[in-house]
């Protein structure tokens, strides 16, 4: 339903002055006061220090401390990995899929997890970075658009599994994503980078910054994307294909750095065209486009005790759909979300905590127009807003030799129009760490999703009804491992089981089309996830990745569990060499015991192997690479949408 907040006003200027208080925090203990003087010898001795703050848990100290599956990507990975998206980096890590559709140019870039699409929360730099008006499906089926973080501003790729609202709220049941921007180097210089490739791909970006002072650096960027040749995006099962037919992008970067204080901006444009046809009608081309706009602003303070965050993010998306004179449409979308967050470590009841809040106000605008042959317009407006206040406690508390994790956390939304609703997140994890050094760990969480706006009030009343009545999904994650990230050969093996209620489903008529979202009865997945690094050779090593994940859902009033359509079986494996100027990697990856429904598409697993070469002497940098080396094409899904083309690209990287 819609709600309605409260004390509007008065809620977030609370926060707003206790993070901002936050500084008062740092100097507790110091002797000094504004009005000292002070030598340089004791203003090196006060100087803060910004405490790292660990993806997946509030109280570890380095992600292989994490009590979960937890997995890493670097910026060198990255360069390496021939990837033109995040998404297609992502889809490195076992268990997570980013072979959706296969052109920077179509529909939005997203990935599953354990799954699940709707239900991972993407973070950029510890902030959440998501919409309000998705839907579900290959299309609309997530919060977040990967596109919107182009390669060139990543430092490296944080992915921890299983439930994680406790720590982050609403959104985190399959896992976190947390991608780090880079930041100001120590010496004032840059990166220029120049890529191409065919299928008219084209990549460039500048980078640079400017060392002011010891403690003040100002850094920008900007980074040019296009891709203009004809790519098959979807199998239409007759012999046909959608096609995406042209992509251009634009991305900027600006950051300020002095001390424990920095204000980081990111905003950019991108546009998509592609072409398809519907219900084998070959003679009409239906001409996609979209146009896409996105900002991200953070003020943010860190000391050793301490974070405080003040974010302002929005998107844009104005799709159109046309094939004069027999149909025109255009949707238009824009989520913007604004925040405060603040979070302090310390002793409580002498025990290791953290303790924090943050308020969020999530608004969603949607304009639909469509004029077609067969029915009149019947999309309707909405301009909504929603707040959500969360407090939230995790503390370490010693068992003999083990530790348990407790992890509790308030959250209550309200929303325009409708009803309150709150939710008690709690997360227990017992770990310990063996004389070996193996961490082994047994988590239990809670999660909680909010419903989206789009979901709830269905605009587009061509295809669906509203269901003011849609529930937020809830359920449990448990998750047992071990793992030994600090070893030779760094390993780790965990077993999942997830249990879901109300979790939200698109049904339609088959005939009519349309529809509704609704929340199904129940929804389970368990499966396994391991991985292990193999370095046996000072040039040479392995890395082994294997998830395998069943899931079923069941439909409210019935007996009968239906079976995901996502793979269950997901293997990746990567040989790597280095030596001297000189670097390689091969990687393969395997997608099996697939379910696709309909029969239109065979139902083979995917395989798919991916070649790079790298030299890099003094300032400059060279990388050739090839994904998917055979050609070979697989049908993703049941509605067709086929993995990436064979591509060859070279890059050029200089530093100064």
């Amino acid at each position: 339903m819609f709600y309605k907040i409260k004390h509007s006003i008065v809620i977030p200027t609370i926060v707003f002055l206790l993070v901002f208080s936050a500084s008062a925090f740092a100097d507790t203990g110091t002797g000094v006061t504004s009005g000292d003087a002070v030598s340089e010898d004791k203003k090196e001795n006060v100087k803060e220090v910004a405490r790292v703050e660990v993806t997946g848990s509030r109280l570890a100290e380095d992600i292989r401390e994490v009590p979960a599956p937890a997995y890493v990507i670097t910026k060198e990975e990255i360069e390496m990995s021939g990837a033109r998206s995040t998404q297609e980096v992502l889809d490195r890590v076992p268990g997570v899929n980013g072979l959706r559709n296969s052109s920077a140019s179509a529909l939005d870039k997203s990935v599953v997890v354990r799954g699940l699409t709707t239900e991972v929360l993407l973070l950029v730099d510890g902030i959440p970075f998501r919409t309000s008006s998705y839907g579900t499906g290959v299309s609309m089926g997530s919060p977040f658009d990967l596109r919107t973080i182009p390669l060139e501003n990543i430092e490296r790729i944080e992915v921890v599994k299983g439930a994680s609202s406790a720590v982050y709220g609403s959104n985190a049941a399959g896992g976190v994503i947390n991608i780090i921007t880079k930041k100001g180097m120590e010496e004032s210089g840059g990166m220029l980078l120049i890529e191409g490739g065919n299928h008219g791909w084209f990549r460039g970006s500048v980078r640079g910054t400017a060392v002011l002072s010891d403690d003040v650096k100002v850094t920008v960027g900007y980074t040019k994307t296009q891709e203009t040749s004809e790519i098959n995006i979807r199998n239409k099962g007759d012999g046909t294909y959608d096609k995406a037919t042209d992509y251009r992008g634009n991305d900027f970067a600006f950051g300020i750095e002095k001390g424990s204080w920095a204000f980081s901006g990111a905003w950019g444009d991108f546009d998509s065209d592609w072409e398809n046809t519907y219900n084998n009608d070959l003679s009409t081309v239906y001409k996609n486009t979209q146009e896409n706009k996105y900002r991200r602003f953070a003020i943010t303070y860190a000391d050793e005790s301490n974070t405080s965050k003040i974010y302002y993010n929005d998107n844009e998306k104005d799709y159109s759909f046309y094939s004069d004179p027999l149909y025109i449409s255009s949707y238009d979308y824009k989520d913007s979300s604004m925040g405060l967050m603040f979070n302090r470590k310390q002793e409580i009841f002498g025990l290791t905590g953290v303790w924090g809040f943050e308020w969020r106000r999530e608004q969603s605008e949607y304009k639909g127009l469509s004029d077609s042959a067969w029915g009149e317009t019947k999309d309707t407006p909405y301009d909504l807003k929603r707040d959500g206040f969360s407090p939230y406690l995790e503390v370490s508390v010693p068992v003999g030799d083990m530790g348990l994790d407790i992890g509790l956390r308030y959250e209550h939304w309200s929303v325009d129009e409708g009803e309150t609703v709150s939710e008690l997140i709690p997360r227990l994890s017992l770990n310990w760490e063996s004389p070996s050094g193996k961490i082994w760990y047994l988590t239990a969480g809670r999660f909680f999703a909010m419903p989206s706006f789009y979901q709830i009030f269905m605009p587009d009343r061509n295809y669906g009804t509203p269901n003011p009545d849609l529930k937020p999904e809830k359920g449990w994650t448990y998750d047992i491992g071990v793992k030994d990230e600090k070893a030779s050969n760094p390993w780790s093996f965990g077993v999942f089981y997830m249990d879901m209620e109300d979790k939200i489903k698109y049904e339609s008529d088959p005939i009519t089309w349309v529809g509704q979202y609704v929340n199904l009865d129940q929804y389970r997945a368990w499966g396994i996830e391991a991985e292990i690094k193999l370095n046996f050779h000072e040039n040479w090593s392995y890395t082994q990745g294997i998830s395998w994940t069943d899931a079923e859902e069941k439909t409210a009033g019935t007996d009968n569990w239906t079976r995901s359509n996502m793979p269950r079986l997901d293997l990746s494996g990567s040989l790597n060499y280095a030596k001297g100027p000189w670097a390689g990697e091969l990687n393969a990856h395997f997608y099996g015991d697939r379910n696709i429904d309909g029969g239109v598409y065979k139902d083979d697993g995917i395989f798919l192997m991916n070649a790079s070469v790298s030299w890099k002497e003094g300032d400059h940098k060279l990388v050739l690479s090839c994904t998917n080396i055979f050609d070979r094409e697989f049908v993703l899904d049941d509605q067709g949408y086929i993995n990436p083309e064979r591509k060859f690209i070279l890059s050029w990287q200089y530093e100064f």
